[in-house]
């Protein structure tokens, strides 16, 4: 049920730009990141910065497409979003001398620090990447491009990362039985 929440939103944004236009797409999208952070406090799920930052994002982007009815600020909510990820991930590396990766995950994975790290900037890269590339799309391709860019091509291209990711942690995981 959780994981259904995390992707309620955007199914629900695809959804109404189909069937209506972007502008009911971006309310439904605004109405459903919030019916996902309830759900998600109902099923006693974590919410987390991500959660948080992602609403106000929706809601600020969102409120501005509707209010001047430009569809130009829902598309840039996506490239405010990889932004702030790939900001937290660096302002985590600078200034608590620690990757934020491993302070999520590193009870669960043993991994060299110097791994970490790479990961970390890895993800940082990437989620520029992902601005950029959100950014040109909504800039020179059409509206119905980027909605699916953004509905099927980010949430690939994230699949393929994170399966890079996980092969990279394989290869770097520390065996703690051999390691004592």
């Amino acid at each position: 049920m959780a994981l259904l929440l995390e992707y309620l939103p955007i199914i629900a944004f695809f959804v109404f730009y189909k069937m209506v236009d972007i502008y009911v797409a971006t309310g439904v999208l605004m109405v459903g990141t919030v019916v996902q952070l309830l759900g998600l406090k109902l099923l006693k799920q974590p919410l987390t910065t991500r959660h948080w930052v992602i609403l106000a994002v929706v809601m600020v982007f969102g409120a501005v497409t509707l209010l001047l009815h430009d569809d130009w600020f829902i598309k840039m909510k996506v490239s405010v979003v990889y932004l702030a990820i790939a900001l937290m991930l660096f302002g985590g590396l600078v200034w608590k001398k620690r990757s934020p990766i491993q302070s999520m995950m590193g009870k669960d994975i043993k991994l060299p620090n110097a791994a970490w790290s790479r990961l970390t900037y890895a993800w940082i890269v990437f989620c520029l990447f992902l601005a950029a590339l959100n950014l040109y799309i909504a800039e020179f391709w059409s509206q119905e491009a980027w909605v699916n860019f953004k509905v099927f091509g980010i949430l690939g291209i994230t699949l393929i990362f994170t399966i890079g990711t996980g092969f990279y942690m394989y290869r770097h995981a520390i065996d703690e039985e051999n390691s004592n």
